[in-house]
């Protein structure tokens, strides 16, 4: 009875990584052998992740002196001996599960100068290609369409697309830009920009085995999801990129390369594409659990065009506003107004330098917090002071530097300290009264 137990509890454990497309909870992945729920939780490291930017990752792996494996291929044995080696340290991040390698160095690969040489003649490749080709071109009416591929090396994967009637346009860096330019490809040879999305009017966007390249694949997915809704058009993204699941889960290691600074799981590929401003329609495996691929769409919203806008207008003001408030200190100074500042440090400070108060515009700055009563504002020098020097000499004018405190010193100055100089606050866009109608 106890070994037919033992065996229906083994059979009923999961993989790491289960086998089927379908995509599984993260607390299901926690259930393997080995992991423990009372283990003690990672320490953050410098390294984020490039797909979440969690600080928190445990490592792998680690190789000290790997050389490049794919791109600059040595011509002659020596060379090839004394190719430069690299560290490959390899993390997996414990929020996402996304792989990477953490001392990747973007300059010292060859990406413009040598070609990817990616053996594409395999019969099982090349079948799964057009499988994709055909599947990608069912599912999401790609037929007369405009299409960009970014990084599409000799153009084969566009030429597949191309036969659906679609005008196919290409962006590839390195020397395989002509090879695509030979297929009758309309194919540019430098690194895509977002921005070229303003004038291309694609309806889809294809992006096969170039993700897992980049440094910083989240800053060039949210770029083009920037672009998009700057233009508001929201292309379809298809995307592919190597799987790192099954080679963790038969604990190969020979999918680790120097190249591929990123490696992803099929929750870590989601979890990019959303943070990078994206609604993800599907993301499944292939090819034997060896790629996986994601469908999506940059997510459009009118918070966009608003948030640019404010801060747009935000930064217009700024110096006028700043303008204003010095003309208004002088006018004083010139008409021989005794002024005093209330608040010198914090955002009193802050707003004392952002204007340039210096001690021949306010020599006298004066604080609610009697510590501070001794020390000096910072980066314009004037000595703080205590509300109670102020009642032998009452100020002209009193010049709160802090809004959202401003109605707990009227009160101060009003009823503790019983004066009854005139007060005002930078608002809006200069120096203005604080009347009791002023809506801070």
């Amino acid at each position: 009875m106890q070994t037919q137990k033992l065996r229906a509890a083994l059979g009923s454990v999961k993989p790491p990584f289960p086998s089927s497309r379908e995509e599984s909870s993260p607390l299901e992945l926690m259930r393997h052998p080995g992991v423990s729920p009372h283990r003690e939780p990672p320490a953050a490291t410098t390294n984020p992740c490039l797909a979440c930017r969690s600080t928190f990752n445990e490592r792998l792996a680690d190789w000290s002196d790997m050389p490049l494996s794919v791109l600059g291929l040595p011509q002659s044995q020596v060379e090839a001996i004394g190719m430069t080696g690299f560290t490959l340290d390899v993390r997996q991040c414990s929020s996402c599960g996304h792989v990477f390698h953490a001392e990747f160095d973007y300059k010292q690969v060859p990406y413009r100068d040598s070609s990817n040489l990616v053996y594409n003649e395999g019969a099982s490749w090349k079948a799964y290609q057009d499988e994709l080709a055909a599947e990608w071109i069912s599912t999401y009416d790609l037929r007369e369409k405009r299409i960009v591929e970014i990084g599409c090396g000799e153009g084969l994967f566009l030429e597949r697309l191309a036969q659906a009637g679609n005008h196919c346009i290409g962006f590839e860096p390195g020397s395989d830009a002509a090879r695509a330019r030979t297929r009758g490809i309309e194919c540019y040879a430098e690194y895509f920009k977002g921005t070229r999305l303003h004038d291309l009017d694609v309806d889809a966007i294809v992006c096969r085995h170039v993700i897992e390249h980049l440094a910083s694949p989240i800053d060039f997915l949210e770029e083009i999801s920037i672009a998009c809704r700057e233009s508001a058009i929201a292309p379809l993204f298809l995307a592919e990129v190597p799987c790192i699941e099954k080679a963790i889960e038969q604990n190969r290691i020979n999918d680790f390369l120097y190249e591929h600074v990123s490696n992803f799981t099929r929750n870590s590929l989601r979890t990019l594409f959303e943070r990078a401003g994206f609604e993800v329609l599907e993301v499944r495996t292939r090819f034997q659990d060896e790629v996986v691929t994601i469908a999506a769409r940059p997510k459009l919203s009118a918070r966009h065009h608003q948030l640019r806008s404010l801060a747009s207008q935000y930064r217009c003001n700024v110096d006028a506003q700043i303008a204003r408030a010095r003309v208004t200190l002088k006018s004083w100074r010139a008409e021989g107004e005794r002024v005093v500042l209330w608040g010198g440090t914090g955002k009193g400070a802050a707003l004392i330098n952002m204007v340039g108060i210096t001690p021949d515009l306010a020599a006298l700055v004066v604080d609610s917090d009697e510590r501070k009563v001794g020390s000096f504002v910072p980066g314009t020098g004037q000595e703080i002071r205590s509300p109670r020097e102020l009642l032998a000499h009452e100020p002209d004018r009193i010049l709160i530097c802090t809004n959202w405190r401003a109605r707990d010193i009227e009160r101060e100055i009003r009823e503790v300290h019983g004066l009854q100089t005139d007060l005002f606050v930078l608002h809006r866009h200069a120096i203005v009264p604080l009347t009791a109608d002023l809506e801070l």
